[in-house]
């Protein structure tokens, strides 16, 4: 008799812990995945900010070259140019850039969020006129015959 108490207790303890495992697969199973979203940052540019029309260059052997540039609060980048399509992401903070267009500056000012397609071949100097750090995405676009960024004495 103890030996049938003791085989139903057992069986019970058993039934419990599969219909307890049970809930807890359905409580995971019904569990809400979030949706893949994407968001546009820049679309089907032709043209620089400085409204000039671009083209990648005609190369056998093409370059990408990604990199993150941190600005310093107060610091500059220095006088240069992009000989290649230069596409960028402010990542945080904001950035004065001070283009020079034939002999006239041109000053714009990018923001955490905005993506720009960088002027080409057009000297112009950035500068972190915050208190905080800038750090921008930079994807350079072009070929192992051309200088990503040629710095202007």
């Amino acid at each position: 008799m103890k030996k049938l108490e003791a085989g139903r207790a057992t069986n019970r303890f058993f039934t419990l812990i599969f219909l307890f495992g049970l809930l807890l697969s359905v409580g995971c199973a019904s569990a809400e995945v979030g949706e893949i979203t994407s968001q546009t940052l820049l679309d089907k540019t032709g043209v620089t900010v400085l409204d000039e029309d671009f083209k990648y260059p005609q190369t056998d052997k093409p370059e990408i070259t990604s990199s993150i540039i941190t600005v310093p609060a107060g610091a500059e980048t220095g006088w240069h140019l992009h000989e290649a399509p230069m596409y960028a992401y402010i990542l945080e903070g904001t950035i004065s850039l001070t283009y020079l267009v034939d002999g006239t500056e041109v000053l714009k000012e990018y923001k955490k969020g905005e993506a720009i397609m960088e002027g080409l071949d057009t000297p112009h100097n950035g500068v972190n006129k915050t208190n905080s750090e800038v750090k921008i995405l930079v994807v350079n676009i072009g070929s192992s015959d051309l200088l990503n960024t040629v710095k202007i004495n």
